[in-house]
């Protein structure tokens, strides 16, 4: 074994060699030579990259390669009438891995968006790799309630797999939902995610009256707060890149919901975490969804139990802004649809109050985006 080694050795002198012989390893050979000759190559210069080559196309007419890294682009469109959807949910993930040989999994990052006003998405490119891991996978997400869900790896028809999916340019057929589908099998198709589990809540009672062998009556909807229209989300109203051209932070998020409570049919939370800095450079943003009367109950309630509070018209049906000690607060009630929003943010990453009375301003522009005439909570007709 010991002189298969050195001749190996000698065999792979030189880089283009040895790229040679790591490509041939994965051609079935006995056991023994096998592990030899890996534990080998390791040593002589195999080359490991940070990111996978991505099973998809760079543009939908091109042959060339996407990148799993990003960024992501196209329109979402009804597959019916071929009109463009906005405030569709936008939904990216990527994976990653580590170790050579037995690998394991080092976690993920996701981004939440939602399509404008033509259809348009865009997801940003991942631009921070964890060191020592490198990209496995990277999946898209399109959601919007009153259609099939669309994955950028599989159809839901057959769940196979699919093979149209472009990292630029790519066209998103949404087609409508009929009553003849599953919710359980739809739900499974969608997978998870904290702002994929709160968009979906609504197909709950119709799987689990699926699961126990009886269906809702169209128009059944037995979980409180719910009625018709959009549901939103704290993730869809602020992004990370809104918040660095406002304060020009130049470091990273992590994100996710609060702590303090799961999100709900009424309540949705979003956490910007400033990695590696104190909570003074941390933004936080709260939504209730209620109806208009105890909308305007909620409202009242945080004036009455948040300190330093001012109330000024900057924002909505009603807003006001609120201090202590580092950290500067601004709500804002929107009465029409029924909407109470608490933002927080930390004074290094909030200089000023203006600072976080433009951030309210970018969050209520989306929730008017995403929902563009309501009354009572639910869409004008």
């Amino acid at each position: 074994m010991t002189v298969l080694l050195r001749r190996a050795g000698s065999v792979v002198s030189n880089f283009a060699h040895r790229l040679a012989i790591c490509v041939r390893l994965a051609i079935p050979i006995a056991a023994s030579l096998a592990a030899s000759l890996t534990t080998s190559l390791a040593t002589s210069g195999c080359v490991e990259t940070a990111i996978r080559t991505a099973p998809f196309r760079v543009r939908p007419d091109s042959a060339e390669s996407g990148s799993l890294q990003g960024p992501f682009t196209g329109r979402v469109v009804d597959a019916t009438t071929h009109t463009p959807i906005a405030g569709a949910l936008i939904y990216a993930a990527w994976s990653f891995e580590r170790g050579t040989g037995l690998t394991e999994p080092a976690g993920a990052k996701d981004f939440v968006g939602s399509t404008d006003a033509a259809g348009n998405y865009k997801v940003p490119k991942l631009d921070r790799i964890p060191p020592g891991t490198r990209v496995t996978e990277f999946t898209l997400l399109v959601y919007k309630r009153g259609f099939i869900a669309y994955r950028s790896d599989r159809r839901f028809a057959d769940l196979g797999l699919r093979m149209d999916f472009a990292q630029d340019d790519n066209q998103v057929l949404l087609e409508r939902w009929r009553n003849d589908l599953s919710h359980a099998r739809h739900l499974r198709f969608v997978g998870a995610g904290t702002a994929v589990a709160a968009l979906t809540q609504w197909e709950l009672g119709d799987a689990s009256a699926e699961l126990d062998g009886r269906r809702l009556r169209d128009g059944d909807d037995l979980r409180p707060g719910r009625s018709e229209g959009q549901y939103v989300v704290a993730a869809q109203l602020l992004t990370e890149n809104d918040i660095k051209a406002r304060t020009k932070y130049d470091s990273g998020f992590e994100t996710g919901p609060l702590s303090d409570e799961p999100d709900t049919a009424t309540y949705s939370s979003q956490h910007f975490k400033a990695l590696g800095r104190p909570e003074t450079w941390d933004v936080a943003l709260r939504l209730w969804r209620l109806e208009p009367g105890k909308a305007q109950e909620r409202y009242d309630e945080l004036l009455t139990q948040l300190p330093g509070i001012v109330e000024k018209d900057d924002v909505a049906s009603r807003s006001f802004i609120a201090t202590e000690n580092d950290i500067r607060g601004i709500g804002f009630l929107d009465i029409p649809r029924g909407i109470v929003v608490l933002m927080t943010c930390g004074s290094n990453q909030c200089v000023s109050q203006d600072d976080a009375v433009a951030l309210a301003q970018i969050v209520y522009g989306r929730i008017k985006s995403l929902l563009p005439t309501t009354l009572g909570g639910a869409p004008t007709k």
